[in-house]
């Protein structure tokens, strides 16, 4: 089948699309701005050595990660190219790149997709330049409590934007939303889906996959994790999902240390955030003792530290330190890190060597590196994922029409409306009324002496006819582009076919749309054909015509 993707992609600077946080656009393009905040360079090879000797020093008992990684990706469909990368984690010498992501409905936006694409692509680079055998590693979050934040997907149809939801009646904190079960809800969202997708040629093998995974009674975590699976089929991606006891097992002496020493980790990360504010950036994570929570059979709660005490935060349940040291003995799997311990809960498992993140990743990890001293581990090179634009035809047209690229579509479409719309008018105001401005100006100059010399008092008046003049003209002025605009109504639609599929309710498309959009209409091939078009030098924003 030939390939989706006709030209390479093309490079745009993240700062011109005006989604991006200061910090992350210099950790992309200037890394020495910033580069007392982290480990290394992540485009350095002599830190990527580096960071991958460190990294394959670093898991306690590779054995039992291992055997625990074949037990949780036989639930999700163990391939052999999987069971190869997971045996590999055995030898002392590998290392791992590893990336994450919620367990969002249907896989989530598309930087789901964009995260995997660039670790997949990473592992052959790696063991070219490291000279060691490298394992991508997917982490399926599903511990967070917040079940809104991931039970909703959106597609596109007709250039609208339709929201998938998948609502049953949960609690306000249900616990690890990964474990709840999937209801017979399920099949309405799934058919809504089916409903929004056109037809096409791959839409049966996509709706069958989609349908495979998410059924009543399965879990959310399984449900994501064998969707993705479906997605990367051969590709040798292991998946990890840190709700385990054994896992948990093997995290306790990370946990111990944050239990004995509530405030250090805290202090860490407002220490650094303080740098960083300094500095003219902004601090991502506001950090309080302490980073754990605790997983209830029905909830999960912060551990708040008050004064020599634990306390299950919204509750009147405490803890003493010595008693929640004796539930980490008994039942590890009791406990759950928050958004700053949960990456070195991963380096503390797996001999991460890189960690592809987004963004609020990047910046956050900022803040993380006197918690990795802290935690007694090296912080693994952070590699910014792919920033893409997937470009359609019928998007492409318009951008060719009126001289357009990406980078001009911003939050708001109405100031681009209005440049386009000033560009195409057949009258040139901007040059009639500039012709028409000095020539009144003129006029006037001559007129007020004449006034003065007849009342000297009424070169006032002159000044103040010469500004309602002005004033008049500006609205004329206004009012023709204002006419011209109510002439343009298919310019108006063309761009906000456009500003939908590019920005869709004002975002990056890559922070909204669904993969199953474009699988459904240019083929599950689509993935592969990225993997192989996208560049691993993520400084820029990729723009790719599909």
């Amino acid at each position: 089948m030939p390939s989706s993707i006709d030209t390479a992609a093309r490079r745009v600077s993240p700062a011109s699309l005006g989604a991006f946080p200061d910090l992350f656009i210099d950790y992309c393009t200037d890394f020495d701005a910033v580069a007392d905040f982290y480990p290394g360079d992540w485009q350095s090879r002599t830190a990527r050595r580096t960071a991958a000797e460190s990294a394959a020093q670093r898991p306690a008992d590779r054995d039992v990660l291992a055997e625990t990684l074949l037990a949780q990706n036989e639930r999700w469909g163990l391939d052999a190219s999987t069971r190869s990368h997971i045996e590999a984690l055995r030898d002392p010498a590998s290392i791992a790149i590893v990336t994450g992501q919620q367990v969002g409905l249907f896989t989530g936006p598309l930087y789901t997709i964009y995260k995997t694409l660039t670790t997949l692509q990473l592992v052959e680079e790696w063991a070219d330049q490291t000279g060691r055998p490298v394992v991508p590693v997917f982490w399926v979050e599903g511990e967070d409590h917040d079940f809104e934040e991931i039970a909703a997907a959106h597609v596109l149809h007709r250039n609208e934007v339709v929201p998938l939801s998948y609502a049953p009646d949960v609690e306000d904190n249900p616990g690890a939303v990964g474990r709840l079960a999937l209801t017979d809800g399920i099949h309405d969202v799934v058919d809504q889906l089916d409903e929004a997708l056109p037809p096409s040629d791959f839409k049966p093998a996509v709706m069958e996959h989609v349908r495979a995974a998410y059924r009543p009674g399965t879990r959310l975590e399984d449900a994501f994790a064998q969707l993705m699976r479906s997605f990367f089929a051969d590709d040798g991606l292991v998946f990890i999902n840190p709700d385990d006891a054994r896992l948990k097992a093997l995290s306790r002496p990370l946990f111990r240390r944050e239990i004995e020493s509530p405030q250090a980790s805290a202090a860490q990360v407002g220490a650094a955030g303080r740098a960083l504010r300094d500095r003219g950036y902004h601090a991502q994570v506001t950090a309080r003792p302490t980073n754990l929570f605790w997983l209830g059979d029905d909830s999960r709660r912060a551990l708040d530290w008050e004064e020599h005490t634990f306390r299950l935060r919204g509750t009147d349940r405490t803890f003493s330190q010595s008693e929640l040291l004796d539930h980490l003995d008994e039942t590890p799997e009791r406990f759950s890190p928050n958004v700053v311990l949960r990456p070195l809960m991963q380096d503390h498992l797996l001999p991460t060597a890189a960690y592809v993140a987004g963004p609020g990743e990047v910046s956050y990890f900022a803040q993380y590196g006197g918690v990795y001293e802290w935690a007694g581990l090296d912080m693994p090179l952070i590699h910014p994922r792919a920033s893409v634009s997937l470009v359609e035809g019928k998007v492409q047209t318009v951008l060719d029409k009126y001289d357009l690229t990406v980078a001009d579509f911003q939050t708001n479409l109405d100031p681009l409306f209005q440049n386009v719309v000033v560009d195409t008018m057949e009258v040139d105001v901007d040059a009639l009324f500039s012709e028409a401005l000095p020539q009144l100006h003129q006029t006037l100059n001559a007129l007020k002496p004449e006034v003065e010399a007849v009342d000297r008092t009424l070169g006032a008046s002159t000044e103040a006819a010469r500004s309602a003049i002005m004033d008049e003209m500006e609205s004329l002025k206004q009012k023709v582009v204002r006419a011209e605009k109510r002439q343009q109504d298919e310019v108006r639609a063309q761009l906000r076919k456009a500003h939908v599929n590019l920005r869709p309710a004002g975002t990056l498309q890559e922070r909204m749309i669904n993969v199953l959009y474009y699988l459904n209409k240019y083929s599950p091939a689509l993935l592969n054909d990225l993997r192989h078009a996208l560049q691993t030098d993520t400084s820029a924003h990729q723009v790719v015509e599909v």
